[in-house]
C-alpha cells in the first residue's frame, strides 16, 4: 500500500496521551492485499460516474445523483481496505483522491463551527470529504470519506450537520455508515462483524446545539429504523468471502503474540457477521457510539454490555443526523462493524485501585490490539458492505 501522504491523523481531537490513542500509534498494522476476488454472476463492484460532475473537481452546490446506496468511511486504513475489497487496490493517497468528487457545499457558511481546520488537509480546501460511485448489480453505491467526525470538530458537532445536507441532496434510499470498533460480549472476536439497524449515544460531553444527545445518552434510548439487515449475499459474504481475509488475521495474532498478556485474544478460524436475524446475544444488536474511547471487559467497568454489541464514536451520530430530517426524506440506514479488538480480560486488579486507573489499563491492551489488526478486520466489513448492497430492494 502507498504510504499516506495526507495531513490528518485518525485520533485527531483526542488527547494524544490518551492510553488507548499511545498503545496503537505505538504498533505497526498489518496490512495485506486480497488479491482477485470471485464475485457472483453480475455483482462484481464496477466504477460509475457521479453524475454529470468532474472528478477531482470541487462540488460547491448540493449534489445531485442517483444514489441507492450511501456508505459513509471514516479512517484512512479503513477507507484502504474497503478500496482492496471494491476495487483491488487498496491505495488512499492525493492521487486517487484526486479520482473522487470532493464535497465542499455551504463550507464558508460552516467554516466557523469547526474545529480543527488546520490539522486537515481536506478542510483547509474547504472540503468535508470525499465522494466516489461504484456500481454493485442493479445498486448505485456512492462512498463518502469524510473528515469530520463527532470527537475531532469541536462541540457544534459539524458532522451532524454535513451528513444532514449530504443525505438530504443525495437522497439515498438506504445510509451504511462503516468501520471498526470494539467489540461488546466475550462471544465477539477479531474480525466479527455486527450490522445493526439500532444506535446509542453514549457521551461524556454535551452539546448546545444539538441537547437531545445528552438525553437520549443519559436514558439509554434507542435510535431504531426499518432496514432489513440480512439477506442472501449477506450470508454469501460470511460464508465465501471472509475466509479471505484469514491470512491477515492469522498474520496479525502472530504479531500481536510478540507482546506478552494477549493470549485472550483468539487466532480465529472462521469469522461471523452477525445481524438481527443471526444476532450476538446476549448483547442487544445496537451499535453503541461514545464521543471518547471506550472498551468493553470482562468485568464490564464501563457498563457498555447492556447498550449493544459493537462500540464506536460515529455511527449514532450519523443517524440522529438523519434522524433530523423531514419523515418523508429519512432513508433507511445501518451500521456496518468490525471488531478490531475482542472483549479485554485482565487480571483481577488489586483493592482500591481507581476506576480511571482501571479503565487506562484496558485501554492501553485494547489499543495495542487495534494498532495491529484494524486494516485486515475492517476487509470483513467491507465485504459486508458489498453484501448489503447486492441485497439492497428499493
Amino acid at each position: 500500500m502507498t504510504a499516506t501522504l495526507f495531513k490528518s491523523d485518525d485520533f485527531h481531537g483526542v488527547d494524544p496521551n490518551d492510553a488507548f490513542v499511545k498503545a496503537a500509534r505505538s504498533q505497526s498494522p498489518v496490512v495485506v492485499k486480497l488479491g482477485k476476488v470471485t464475485w457472483p454472476s453480475g455483482l462484481a463492484p464496477a466504477q460509475i460516474d457521479l453524475g454529470n460532475y468532474t472528478r477531482g473537481k470541487k462540488i460547491t452546490d448540493a449534489v445531485s445523483a442517483d444514489v441507492d446506496v450511501l456508505v459513509l468511511l471514516y479512517t484512512q486504513l479503513e477507507t484502504s481496505a474497503l478500496l482492496d475489497v471494491f476495487t483491488g487496490d487498496n491505495e488512499w493517497s492525493p492521487a486517487r483522491a484526486k479520482t473522487w468528487y470532493p464535497y465542499g457545499h455551504n463550507f464558508d457558511t460552516l467554516r466557523s463551527s469547526i474545529d480543527g481546520i488546520a490539522d486537515d488537509d481536506f478542510l483547509k480546501e474547504g472540503i468535508f470529504g470525499n465522494l466516489y460511485a461504484m456500481q454493485v448489480g442493479n445498486t448505485k453505491v456512492v462512498f463518502f470519506k469524510n473528515e469530520l467526525h463527532p470527537k475531532a470538530n469541536g462541540p457544534k458537532l459539524p458532522f451532524v450537520t454535513v451528513i444532514k445536507q449530504l443525505v438530504g441532496e443525495l437522497k439515498p434510499k438506504l445510509v451504511v455508515s462503516t468501520g471498526t470498533a470494539g467489540g461488546i460480549g466475550s462471544h465477539i472476536n477479531c474480525g466479527d462483524v455486527a450490522i445493526c439497524d439500532a444506535a446509542r449515544f453514549h457521551v461524556h460531553d454535551t452539546y448546545p446545539t444539538f441537547p437531545a444527545i445528552d438525553a437520549l445518552s443519559k436514558d439509554g434510548s434507542e435510535l431504531t429504523n426499518t432496514a432489513s439487515t440480512a439477506g442472501t449475499y449477506v450470508t454469501y459474504a460470511m460464508e465465501k468471502l471472509t475466509p479471505l481475509a484469514l491470512p491477515g488475521l492469522k498474520k496479525c495474532h502472530t504479531e500481536l503474540a510478540t507482546n506478552a498478556g494477549y493470549g485472550f485474544v483468539k487466532d480465529v478460524s472462521a469469522s461471523k457477521i452477525y445481524t438481527a436475524k443471526n444476532p450476538a446475544s446476549p448483547q442487544p444488536m445496537a451499535v453503541v457510539s461514545a464521543d471518547y474511547l471506550t472498551v468493553d471487559d470482562s468485568s464490564d467497568a464501563e457498563g457498555l454490555q447492556k447498550l449493544g454489541v459493537m462500540n464506536e464514536t460515529d455511527d449514532a451520530f450519523a443517524f440522529y443526523a438523519i434522524g433530523q430530517l423531514p419523515a418523508a426524506q429519512r432513508p433507511r440506514w445501518v451500521s456496518v462493524r468490525n471488531a478490531s479488538e475482542p472483549q479485554i480480560e485482565h487480571a483481577p486488579f488489586p483493592n482500591g485501585t481507581s476506576p480511571a486507573k482501571i479503565i487506562d489499563t484496558l485501554k492501553a491492551t485494547a489499543g495495542t490490539i487495534y494498532g495491529i489488526y484494524q486494516y485486515c478486520t475492517t476487509i470483513n466489513s467491507a465485504f459486508a458492505c458489498w453484501g448489503v448492497a447486492a441485497d439492497f430492494t428499493p
